[in-house]
């Protein structure tokens, strides 16, 4: 979907044998090109027995089927950052299941996997969903399953009620998808449906991100936020990622801020500026909010005492502003 996509600075190591169960030579799954496959008989919590429950760490994919699979099974990795794959990880036994994720709008529901204590569908709700190196959650969304040519997961989510045939053809809409189009990449992390939900942010990338509205995804693409561009050319201050969220403003609403909710990674001078050069932006700090020492781009402005908060203004007619104020009207 974006021709720019923020890589991981955490590598997951491999899982050891000893940390992976192995299943009985009996119940060894049958091999689809490279990938375990196996058989679920549902993506309803309320619905899950014994037999659903998995064992998938320390495997690169699995190949996921259900009872009335005709077409070949539908593969899922863990994570792939070009051509590098990564295993699940230690402890990955659980549950695939399909929900709403919660404190975001019902458009926000997805797949995902939920790693319990035990092999028993009683022990739901005392797991935890499975997350990807940077925090977030592991995931595959309804936007995947529209364009996508695979149609194992569609029908089988279409099969259980978790989505009709017109919730498809709206996020077929919003990804501007029409019939025999090629498959379009999606990639989960870089969705918000939310103001307050967390993204991935690398300090010396362009931020990426698409907002869902109601009937059209909104692009956002700035290359300027994390950018010090005071001699005319543009460089970033900073390597280094983190987890972040965009807020309001508790004395304007109509302004945003960016919070840096943790680290991934330390932040690091990127080596594109002479020792002593005072950038635009200061070091980001984990719990605090994105602050600079100048505001505006070539001419700039020095700020008062030790810097004032990013900040962007929705009442502005650009690009990102749009696609904002989409998102701080998500219910």
């Amino acid at each position: 979907m974006h021709q720019h996509r923020a890589q991981h600075t955490l590598v997951l190591q491999s899982a050891s044998p000893k940390e992976c169960a192995e299943p009985p030579e009996a119940d060894l799954p049958l091999r689809t090109r490279g990938a375990p496959r196996r058989i679920v008989s549902t993506l309803t919590p309320s619905l899950l027995t014994n037999a659903d429950h998995l064992d998938i760490c320390g495997i690169y994919g699995v190949s996921l089927s259900f009872p009335h699979t005709i077409d070949p099974a539908f593969k899922m990795y863990y994570e792939r950052r070009g051509n590098k794959s990564f295993r699940f990880p230690p402890h990955t036994h659980g549950f695939f299941y399909f929900g709403p994720r919660l404190g975001l709008p019902a458009l926000a529901a997805s797949l995902r996997f939920r790693c319990t204590p035990t092999a028993h569908p009683s022990s739901f709700d005392d797991g935890h969903d499975l997350l990807l190196p940077n925090g977030l959650p592991w995931q595959w969304l309804p936007a995947q399953a529209a364009v996508a040519t695979f149609p194992v997961l569609r029908d089988q989510l279409v099969r259980e009620g978790h989505l009709t045939p017109d919730a498809l053809a709206k996020w077929r809409k919003r990804l501007g998808w029409v019939e025999g189009s090629k498959t379009r990449r999606v990639n989960p992390s870089d969705f918000l449906f939310a103001l307050h939900q967390p993204f991935a942010i690398d300090f010396s990338r362009t931020l990426c991100l698409a907002i869902v509205g109601e009937h059209k995804l909104y692009h956002m693409q700035s290359a300027y936020i994390f950018a010090d561009n005071s001699e005319k050319a543009h460089r970033y201050q900073f390597k280094g990622s983190a987890l972040a969220h965009f807020e309001r403003s508790p004395t304007v609403p109509h302004i945003l801020h960016l919070r840096i909710v943790r680290l991934l990674s330390p932040i690091t001078p990127s080596g594109a500026f002479p020792p002593g050069h005072e950038g635009r932006i200061l070091p980001p700090r984990a719990g605090s909010l994105l602050s600079l020492r100048y505001r505006g781009r070539r001419f700039r402005t020095r700020l008062e005492g030790d810097g004032n908060p990013w900040e962007l203004d929705l009442r502005m007619q650009s690009r990102t502003a749009k696609a904002l104020r989409v998102l701080v009207g998500n219910p």
